[in-house]
């Protein structure tokens, strides 16, 4: 439980941070805000940010995944999903619309390879990709998102 709250708490506490970066109406803050999320996503990882903006996508959800049960996998997952939209959103505030349409695929396609890595925690994932579905148009979606979309829609 400590190990759930202490995700909720770095989630959250960057939750607050980037809306207040947000609601300053300071565009030059954007800065700090993104800054605030590289660090949270290093927190995460537990590893220099290099590192882990260096691996993949399957080699950072094994980064996140190792040595964890299947529903804190999911969860360090999910979180690292969160910084993802966090940082979509200061992109959005500073008209960099390509960055935050990318900043949201890459979170789709967290979500839905850790569903495929460990589908019994599907439905711990579904409310995050129902979310992001909306928000980003189909047609939009790089090839390899698409399939993964395809794999959990014929999913169980």
């Amino acid at each position: 439980m400590m190990r759930q709250d202490y995700i909720l708490r770095l989630i959250g506490e960057l939750r607050q941070f980037v809306a207040a970066v947000l609601g300053s109406g300071d565009p030059a803050r954007a800065g700090e805000a993104l800054h605030a999320i590289l660090h949270a996503q290093q927190r995460l990882f537990q590893v220099p940010t290099a590192q882990f903006l260096g691996l993949t996508l399957d080699q950072q959800l094994d980064l996140l995944g190792r040595a964890e049960a299947p529903a804190h996998a999911v969860e360090k997952a999910a979180t690292y999903a969160a910084t993802l939209i966090e940082a979509a959103r200061v992109y959005d505030a500073t008209h960099r619309d390509d960055l935050a349409a990318g900043s949201r695929q890459l979170a789709l396609a967290v979500l839905l390879t850790a569903a495929q890595r460990w589908p019994g925690q599907r439905d711990q994932l579904a409310a995050e990709v129902a979310q992001l579905r909306t928000a980003l148009p189909a047609e939009s979606l790089h090839p390899p998102v698409r399939e993964l979309l395809r794999t959990w829609d014929d999913a169980p």
